[in-house]
């Protein structure tokens, strides 16, 4: 009877601090790792040079103008092979349910005519949380494409 009433007395103490209920916050590593995950996934659609490989990635609701993306990123599929793209997620911030990502990125790419170039930058990248996933609304800084 002792150990009955030490355990519902433990739960309560549970439940009133909010321990048993609520599931952990995740915390701003995780974060940072969920969005760099995206982000490698993002890369490889980008390398594999196809809209579709890429367009999930992106929101309908994109700043620019989702069409006008396509059409950019398609022009730039036919005129470049992507031969490595590398991101590193600096620092993620997350505000009104939007995550600000601020990336690094390193990018190597083989023009039509075979001259090799490359290229990096910083770019802050505004994402909306789908799952666990994450969808582009805006990408401001250093160009990507």
């Amino acid at each position: 009877m002792a150990a009955i009433k030490q355990y519902l007395a433990t739960m309560a103490l549970l439940l009133a601090t909010g321990c048993a209920s609520e599931p952990q916050a995740v915390t701003d590593q995780q974060q940072r790792e969920q969005v760099g995950r995206n982000m490698t996934a993002l890369g490889q659609g980008l390398r594999a040079g196809a809209w579709s490989k890429v367009e999930r990635f992106f929101s309908p609701a994109y700043h620019e103008g989702y069409g006008e993306l396509r059409d950019r990123l398609e022009a730039q599929f036919r005129d470049e092979r992507i031969t490595d793209l590398q991101f590193t997620v600096n620092r993620v911030l997350e505000s009104d349910g939007l995550i600000n990502a601020q990336v690094h990125w390193r990018k190597t790419w083989v023009d039509k005519t075979g001259k090799p170039a490359k290229a990096e930058g910083l770019s802050e990248f505004i994402l909306k949380p789908q799952g666990r996933a994450y969808r582009i609304l805006r990408i401001s800084g250093d160009r990507l494409f």
